[in-house]
């Protein structure tokens, strides 16, 4: 999942560059305004992704911290199961119906 994010990030970033440079590009500015817009956008697309990847840092410890409280919980209930009944595990229920075996002539 980290590959999803770092990838969405990457495009995020290059797709901002691009269209920033396409932009500034395209505008009718002096030689010294162009390469300042330019500097002053860089600068923009790149808070803008320490901060992208700032919240999906922050949202992916939210999601292991969650993650890790559902295992606990999971493993606290099973010991208690456990301990319950006394460390058996309980058999799963058979039928009282008699299974009929196949015989060679059956398969033929």
């Amino acid at each position: 999942m980290k590959e999803n994010y770092k990838s969405f990030i990457r495009g995020a970033l290059a797709g901002s560059l691009a269209g920033s440079l396409a932009a500034l590009l395209f505008a009718p500015k002096s030689g010294r305004e162009l390469r300042q817009d330019i500097t002053d956008q860089a600068r923009h697309v790149s808070n803008k992704g320490q901060e992208l990847a700032g919240k999906i840092s922050d949202t992916s410890i939210q999601y292991t911290d969650k993650i890790k409280e559902a295992a606990s919980a999971v493993i606290h209930e099973i010991g208690q199961w456990r301990k319950k009944d006394g460390g058996m595990i309980p058999e799963a229920s058979v039928s009282s119906t008699p299974v009929q075996e196949d015989t060679e002539e059956d398969a033929l």
